[in-house]
């Protein structure tokens, strides 16, 4: 499975109220980021922070539905613009 589908499906158990489960797969999903950061182009390098923050502060907040789209929607877009500016 991508990291991508592993992003999307994560989103999907926030959208249909399994917060719980989500959440606990949550820290997985980001440790498989952390390997990726060397391969990552400098822009996406910059970007990925902000993205983060806003997805701790939903979760803080217990915003689940936010938490879900800046999973599905701003991080799936940015691994899948850096994959393709990468592409040669």
């Amino acid at each position: 499975m991508t990291l991508s589908t592993s992003v999307t499906d994560l989103s999907l158990q926030f959208r249909l109220g399994l917060s719980t489960e989500a959440a606990l797969e949550l820290p997985t999903l980001m440790k498989r980021l952390l390997p990726l950061w060397p391969t990552l182009t400098p822009t996406t390098q910059q970007q990925l922070p902000r993205i983060m923050s806003a997805m701790l502060a939903c979760q803080e907040q217990g915003d689940w539905l936010g938490l879900a789209d800046w999973l599905e929607y701003e991080l799936v877009q940015l691994l899948n613009q850096d994959a393709e500016s990468q592409r040669p």
